[in-house]
């Protein structure tokens, strides 16, 4: 892509972006590269030999062992385009008979981006390869130049560089060409991978991406090898969407206008029989923004009965304990999805990529990954489109009852992603118990008296709303367990993330991401604990919550602070304090033999709130719905950021241990007195027998002195 064709405005966006792929891929020196003729093996049937040569013969882009690319002194990028569209339009209907492929020169035209929240970036290959089919549709935001031009219609992109400027190896490229890959990936749901061809006047390689990363080939010479270099053309645009990278048992009806109107999805029910559902929307209600890591995907379909279900795609880490393990286990429990049916392993990324060649190193950045696919009943949305206070408060409190389900049933469930779009609203009626249900347990473990086996990692999860003692897992000097109190306090920052983002319900209010609660999202897991801390350990400010949110509601959110609070104080103790590993292990135990006291009081506050608020919120004049992402409170006022001491927090926490990158691997009124709720004391047991009062109890004393 020619500089020239950029503005600074863009070119800074770009920059961002670049770095964003770079901490989710990884540097250059650690993504794995391949040799080229694995994946021209697999092309090798889109152009047989005496094809070739005929083709070779009729063109008259190819003369004398050279393609017809400009070359030599003063050649410029661009002046690259306009030969290689010309040379892919002559090789793709040769090859491809009745081919739906066209290449068409998209440089300086904005291809625009599909984010969450909705953005204003857009990027612009080289060239696209555009598309038609049941899989392609034309983009909903479209270029002034081209409206039918865009990532949702891509089979793949050519991205030229002047061959001075292409190096020895296409590792260096990979940032640039992944911001095209990753778009592909979000504006086609269904995508398995996604192939880029990097071409000189001289040379070209292919980048790979897929659930695992990126994957790199050697460089070929398309002048001595054309008829290689015709085949990859074929393969990077062929009409065969399984082979371009596309899960063909999803299949949509395009309409009229270009567009996606109906779809299907083909799967097997509880029997192992095929069947196929009817997409209820042809759109994902679920897409995870990303391209190394789950890949989560959810859509809602229809059976010929009529009956709705949750269809969820998404690519397991090899060696992890496949979600249908906890679902089958957590059949007939409340407050947890149920599952009707599933595919393990359809398919893995390692058959997609060729063999390592880069060292080990590079081969240590792989992780292989599992495609599965589960049908659950369906429920109603992610909580944050609930339709009244109670609507809210009800749901949360019903999953974090089936929170509990899990951990006390006789092999103990550990959930360990606790986030505003694993919590789905019940039924509209559904009565207590069923009125909010926890999905996605593909994070789960079984909850194991052997802390190895339920070590906390501050790459698991969702950041925004990970515990304090999970972010802190980075320093490493300690072994910290996740456990069902990380899982209640991230319910905490969902109930904090409704009532500081939401100033009303229904389906026009969108939230308006405060900016201290932004900072729970930080990359930096010290930052966004020292963050936590800091919120925890200070009061609220009037304007915390958004206006919406009554009295009750508050309360509510006041007394489950302080059990946080009480939790967080007592656990920073046990692992930071010169405790022995025997008194360490005593303290945690002591702490979890509460657990059934800790889900008692958590829903019995929550049972006190639902029983004073109203089944409808009271109208208000003039209310106005919130639709954009903002650093400013809902009553426009600037949000107060938790400078609270966080700084220094962060840089005490930050100096303990170096912090890994975060890795997709597994890796958003008028006052009334607070009401405080005495807590039951209690004793932990020390390493010589004697009884002396927790951390937890001393807190809960100095609160009840308060």
């Amino acid at each position: 892509m020619a500089a020239s064709t950029w503005n600074a405005t863009q070119a800074a966006t770009l920059a961002a972006q670049k770095q964003v792929i770079v901490d989710e891929i990884g540097e250059s020196n650690v993504i794995p590269a391949t040799t080229i003729d694995y994946f021209l093996a697999k092309y090798e049937h889109l152009a047989k030999e005496d094809r070739i040569k005929k083709f070779l013969r009729k063109t008259e882009l190819y003369k004398k062992g050279v393609w017809q690319i400009p070359r030599g002194e003063g050649i410029k990028e661009e002046n690259l385009y306009v030969p290689m569209e010309t040379i892919a339009n002559e090789i793709i209907p040769f090859f491809h008979v009745s081919s739906n492929r066209k290449a068409l020169v998209s440089s300086g035209r904005p291809l625009y981006h599909k984010e969450d929240p909705a953005t204003d970036h857009s990027s612009s290959p080289d060239l696209v390869i555009q598309a038609n089919g049941p899989s392609f549709e034309f983009p909903h935001r479209a270029p002034v130049l081209d409206p039918s031009l865009g990532y949702s219609n891509a089979a793949s992109c050519l991205e030229m560089k002047l061959d001075k400027d292409l190096g020895n190896a296409l590792a260096s490229h990979v940032p640039q060409v992944e911001i095209y890959s990753r778009q592909m990936f979000i504006q086609q749901p269904n995508r398995r991978f996604v192939r880029i061809l990097v071409i000189s006047e001289n040379r070209a390689g292919l980048v790979h991406f897929d659930r695992s990363g990126a994957q790199y080939t050697d460089l070929i010479d398309i002048n001595k090898r054309p008829g290689d270099f015709i085949r990859l053309i074929l393969g990077v645009s062929s009409p065969d969407e399984h082979l371009l990278g596309l899960d063909t048992t999803i299949q949509w009806v395009i309409g009229p206008n270009g567009r996606k109107k109906s779809g299907t999805l083909t799967t097997e029910d509880a029997d192992g029989n095929e069947i196929t559902y009817d997409l209820v929307e042809p759109y994902p209600v679920f897409n995870r923004h990303s391209i190394r890591g789950r890949g989560t995907i959810c859509w809602t379909v229809r059976d010929a009965a009529g009956n709705e279900f949750l269809v969820k795609d998404s690519w397991r880490s090899e060696g992890r304990e496949s979600e249908t393990t906890f679902l089958e286990k957590a059949k007939g429990l409340q407050g947890v999805a149920q599952v009707a049916s599933f595919e393990e392993d359809r398919e893995e990324t390692a058959s997609f990529r060729g063999p390592f060649t880069n060292g080990e190193r590079a081969e240590d950045n792989f992780y292989n990954r599992w495609s599965m696919r589960v049908v659950l009943h369906c429920y109603g949305p992610p909580i944050i489109h609930f339709t009244s206070m109670k609507h809210a408060i009800s749901a949360l409190r019903d999953a974090i009852a089936g929170h509990r389900n899990l951990v006390h049933q006789k092999q103990r469930i550990l959930h360990r992603d606790i986030s505003i779009f694993n919590i789905l609203l019940g039924n509209p009626g559904a009565p207590k118990g069923l009125r909010g249900f926890l999905i996605d347990l593909d994070m789960a473990i079984l909850w194991d008296r052997d802390p190895l086996k339920m070590s906390a990692d501050c790459r698991t999860g969702t950041r925004m709303f990970q515990s304090i003692m999970v972010l802190c897992a980075f320093q490493g000097k300690i072994l910290r367990t996740h456990d069902y109190l990380d899982d209640l306090e991230a319910f905490f920052y969902v109930l904090c993330y409704l009532m500081f983002c939401f100033n009303g319900a229904g389906e026009n209010v969108k939230a308006v991401v405060s900016q201290f609660v932004q900072k729970w999202d930080d990359v930096d897991p010290a930052n966004a604990a020292a963050h936590k801390i800091a919120f925890l350990t200070h009061p609220f400010l009037p304007e915390d919550p958004t206006p919406y949110w009554n009295e009750t509601c508050i309360t509510l959110l006041e007394n489950f602070k302080s059990f946080v609070e009480g939790v967080v104080k007592e656990k920073r103790i046990i692992y930071e304090a010169k405790l022995s590993e025997t008194e360490r292990d005593d303290r945690i135990d002591m702490l979890h033999k509460q657990s059934d006291q800790h889900y008692k009081r958590l829903l019995g506050l929550f049972d006190t709130a639902i029983q004073a608020l109203p089944d409808q919120d009271p109208v208000v004049k003039d209310a106005k719905a919130t639709d954009v992402t903002s650093t400013d409170s809902p009553n426009g006022s600037p949000l107060p950021t938790p400078s609270r001491s966080a700084k220094s927090t962060a840089k005490a926490i930050a100096k303990r241990a170096p912090v890994p990158k975060r890795s997709s691997q597994e890796i958003e009124e008028p006052e009334e007195p607070q009401v405080k709720h005495p807590r039951t004391t209690r004793s932990v047991r020390s390493k010589r027998g004697a009884v002396k009062p927790s951390p937890l109890s001393q807190l809960q004393s100095e609160s009840a002195a308060q």
